[in-house]
């Protein structure tokens, strides 16, 4: 069955999430979540990628630290989510970050800025998209549903 959903319930979605408290690997709206787990959240609530958390495909990627692998968590990302040039990211795709040297953060486009949980505020939050948060940018990917849509 074709999934409807749009990007603008993506974005939906996501803000459903705001205000959600940061918790380390974590996936529940308004109860605690962390970036990649409103990514997943999203995703899952809306059936845009194929993610069962309890397959092995998704254990093996389950526990990871505070300051994640950044090589390990673009297999991750690349596993449920399309790569896709920065320059060609649009509204509900997802930004790869980083905060030093190495991605480790992600954040959903909006048409406002980004949506993501961030521990900085220990909370998911929506923002614009000055100098310091562009500068983070070093990837982007899309959920398989907006990929597959001509």
């Amino acid at each position: 069955m074709e999934n409807k959903t749009t990007r603008m319930d993506a974005v939906a979605e996501a803000r459903a999430w705001l205000d959600t408290p940061f918790h380390h690997q974590a996936s529940v709206k308004g109860a605690g979540c962390d970036c990649i787990g409103l990514i997943k959240g999203v995703g899952m609530a809306l059936k845009l990628v194929d993610y069962d958390p309890a397959s092995p495909q998704a254990q093996a990627f389950a526990n990871y630290s505070m300051l994640p692998n950044s090589r390990r968590m673009r297999e991750g990302l690349a596993t449920w989510l399309v790569e896709i040039p920065v320059a060609e990211a649009t509204l509900a795709d997802i930004y790869f970050m980083a905060w030093g040297r190495e991605p480790q953060h992600v954040a959903l486009i909006t048409d406002k800025g980004i949506i993501h949980s961030y521990s900085g505020v220990g909370k998911v939050v929506e923002h614009a998209l000055d100098e310091s948060w562009l500068r983070r940018i070093v990837a982007a990917y899309r959920y398989p549903v907006f990929s597959e849509r001509k």
